[in-house]
């Protein structure tokens, strides 16, 4: 399979792929996040033969144990096409929103990862702080983080 293409798109295109993998049991608007707007907040698709498979955002937010930064981008909302995960969509996704997020000064990424796909996030140089926790009806996380120092 060739590598998807990756490219900027609005909030709002995020939004029925966000809701079908992450949230299908929930109302449609509970993906509809906060900071989706804000103008530091990049949103990016991977397409595949023209047809968005993958979705993930960065927002220029500190980690929950910061007192307050400005270089830290919290990884939210990343979902791919259940078909085509273990196909690289999701690292290319995951690398370009750290690229972005390095390019903007960014020196620590951050997200609350799926404990399924802690995997995954530790294959791209993520690091597991603390216990994993529940998040109400959406199941078992950890916080996860990486420094954006470094290319990888």
């Amino acid at each position: 399979m060739s590598a998807p293409e990756i490219r900027r798109i609005p909030a709002v295109e995020t939004r029925p792929l966000r809701h079908a993998v992450l949230r299908p049991h929930q109302s449609p608007n509970m993906v509809v996040y906060p900071g989706d707007e804000d103008l530091d907040t990049v949103h990016l698709g991977a397409y595949a033969a023209s047809r968005l498979v993958g979705v993930a955002s960065v927002y220029r937010e500190p980690p929950p144990d910061a007192l307050r930064t400005t270089t830290a981008w919290r990884l939210r909302g990343m979902a791919v096409d259940p078909t085509l995960r273990g196909s690289g969509h999701g690292a290319a996704l995951l690398r370009a929103c750290m690229e972005h997020a390095r390019g903007q000064g960014g020196t620590l990424a951050w997200c609350n990862a799926r404990a399924t796909a802690t995997g995954f996030y530790r294959s791209l140089g993520f690091s597991q702080k603390g216990d994993a926790f529940e998040l109400p009806g959406i199941g078992l996380h950890l916080f996860m983080w990486r420094t954006l120092e470094s290319s990888r």
